[in-house]
């Protein structure tokens, strides 16, 4: 039961339009992974699917979940006026090494197959992608975008994904700033290469708080450069200007709750796309 319900025709995910997953479970390999989501997610329905050795899970259902939404575009195409956003391995990572080859292999397939909707593929082992694929095409429907959660993995990283971007001939690439850790400065050529930038604070009883210069530098960056940039969300906290719970560097912060912080720069949402 657990699995059917990350294969959705709609997801709270504010940057996609639905969510497949062909497995769940993965390992913790950044900062940004302390205190993941689907992990705690998988614990609250009594899974435990995360960690270096521990067996993943299959989703039997998920290649009848993608084939419906692939069947469906030209309904959903009409509807709202452009091409469906699919999230695929939202509870995983697409490139963990820990999987069995099989499993990718039959994943790939149906980002190949899907050739109806745009996938949207997030990684945290962008150093991993080349050697999974072996030689594999990359689809024109198909999207990369990496976790980055500070400078330390921007540097290390960004460089990374625009070099598999010009090789592979990855139609467009992109940054998940989410939980952003720490200010990050984009190097020009990197805003160059990339074709968005989603931000986000961090969610959960443990989140760490996200100080809104953060926030403001990378949207300004992105604006000068002309790189869509969406605003998830501040996450559990929210800087306010009153006494309150945490004090960070002359800013105050109290703890909301993600919805209750929403997801407001200066009043306003940013829900920038690549084209």
């Amino acid at each position: 039961m657990m699995m059917g319900a990350r294969v959705a025709e709609t997801t709270a995910i504010e940057w996609t339009d639905a969510t497949i997953n062909f497995w769940w479970g993965c390992s913790k390999v950044s900062l940004g992974c302390e205190h993941c989501y689907a992990e705690a997610w998988a614990k609250r329905v009594g899974e435990q699917l995360f960690g270096v050795g521990v067996p993943r899970r299959k989703v039997k259902s998920a290649w009848t979940a993608l084939r419906k939404l692939h069947h469906n575009a030209p309904a959903f195409d009409q509807q709202h006026g452009r091409r469906r956003r699919v999230f695929l391995q939202s509870m995983s990572d697409l490139f963990d090494k820990e999987v069995p080859e099989e499993w990718f292999d039959e994943a790939w397939g149906g980002v190949t197959f899907a050739h109806g909707v745009d996938i949207q593929i997030v990684t945290k082992r962008v150093s991993y992608v080349e050697k999974r694929l072996d030689g594999r095409e990359w689809p024109k429907h198909a999207g990369l975008i990496i976790s980055v959660v500070n400078q330390d993995e921007a540097d290390r990283d960004i460089p990374r994904l625009i070099d598999l971007k010009a090789r592979l001939g990855i139609p467009w690439i992109g940054l998940s700033m989410e939980p952003l850790l720490g200010a990050v400065v984009l190097r020009p050529e990197w805003l160059a290469a990339l074709d968005w930038v989603i931000v986000g604070g961090e969610s959960g009883p443990h989140a760490r708080p996200m100080h809104p210069d953060w926030v403001i530098s990378l949207r300004d960056q992105c604006e000068a450069a002309g790189v869509p940039f969406f605003f998830k969300q501040w996450g559990e906290w929210l800087p306010v200007h009153v006494d309150n719970d945490v004090r960070w560097s002359g800013i105050e912060f109290r703890k909301v709750g993600k919805k209750a912080a929403g997801r407001r720069l200066h009043g306003q949402e940013h829900n920038g796309f690549p084209l």
